[in-house]
């Protein structure tokens, strides 16, 4: 897909810039705006241009989360203007220790092939907690994707809400979305279905009704559990789950591959145990789990 880098005006005061990561903007007054994330580091030029050729004076951004593509054109922004960052207080943590999202999702300290500019940010400069979001904006809490992720609403009833789906070509093409808690994503596709405006998803189209895409993503979820509880009549490692869900959707393996994917089933296996779908045992020294159902 290619992608303009265009301001796209929505309603009143809210905008977004159509990226690999929509972006957006809100207008605080005709000079001064709030940038709602800021892509990743090769965007941040691209940002800082648009800024100056709409006379634009950023104060603040707003960081739904603290990944990469979200929060990654920060620091050249931060660099060029004088604006603050807000985000949610957990989130601040993974800003101020580059290893810490990246041994989240390993198990523990991460090998060096997993750290690169697309699994963290550095983040030195202060960060503001929520309640310094200005009139006109307003957070709201968005679980499953990660720790702390929020969306933001503006006054012009437009809603940002960050990493809470896939495209339809993303779904279909990579099946196996990063997430962190199953039972708070999917409670969060089911809010966000109910919003009444426009949507702005970080991934996918702008849109006034989202329950197409919801649904797509819906879907995607219970194939893959409907498939691990079709492969867990036999009992399986979390090595053994890995290797044929990579092979069950012809998914190229890399070392970031590995390292989201292999996580996001053990999210996926935790939410199937956890409400006694499957149970667990230990042999040979191994955690085997098991559809005994």
């Amino acid at each position: 897909m290619d992608y303009k880098y265009e301001l796209h005006h929505l309603r009143g005061n809210t905008y977004y810039i159509d990226a690999p990561t929509n972006l957006g903007l809100y207008k605080i007054n005709e000079k001064d705006v709030i940038l709602i994330d800021s892509g990743t580091h090769e965007d941040g030029k691209i940002i800082y241009k648009i800024l100056q050729e709409n006379n634009f004076n950023l104060r603040y951004i707003i960081n739904t989360h603290s990944h990469a593509d979200h929060s990654g054109g920060n620091a050249l922004l931060l660099e060029k203007t004088s604006a603050k960052v807000i985000a949610p207080t957990i989130e601040m943590a993974f800003y101020r220790n580059t290893k810490l999202d990246i041994g989240h999702l390993f198990g523990g300290y991460p090998l060096d092939e997993f750290d690169n500019k697309l699994m963290h940010t550095d983040q030195n400069k202060e960060i503001l907690p929520l309640n310094y979001i200005p009139n006109g904006l307003q957070s709201f809490k968005l679980p499953g994707h990660h720790y702390g992720m929020i969306g933001i609403k503006t006054a012009d009833d437009v809603y940002f809400i960050a990493d809470t789906l896939g495209s339809k070509d993303l779904v279909e093409s990579q099946h196996i979305l990063l997430v962190y808690d199953l039972e708070g994503y999917l409670n969060s596709l089911d809010y966000v279905s109910k919003l009444n405006g426009i949507i702005v998803p970080s991934h996918s189209e702008v849109t006034t009704d989202i329950s197409k895409i919801v649904e797509i993503n819906k879907n995607k979820i219970y194939e893959i559990i409907n498939f691990l509880l079709e492969i867990l009549k036999t009992p399986h490692t979390i090595e053994d789950i890995t290797s044929i869900m990579f092979s069950h959707f012809n998914l190229r393996i890399t070392y970031n591959k590995y390292l989201l994917i292999t996580s996001t089933l053990r999210s996926y296996i935790s939410y199937l145990s956890n409400n006694k779908k499957i149970t667990k045992f230990f042999e040979n020294n191994k955690l085997y789990f098991y559809n005994d159902n």
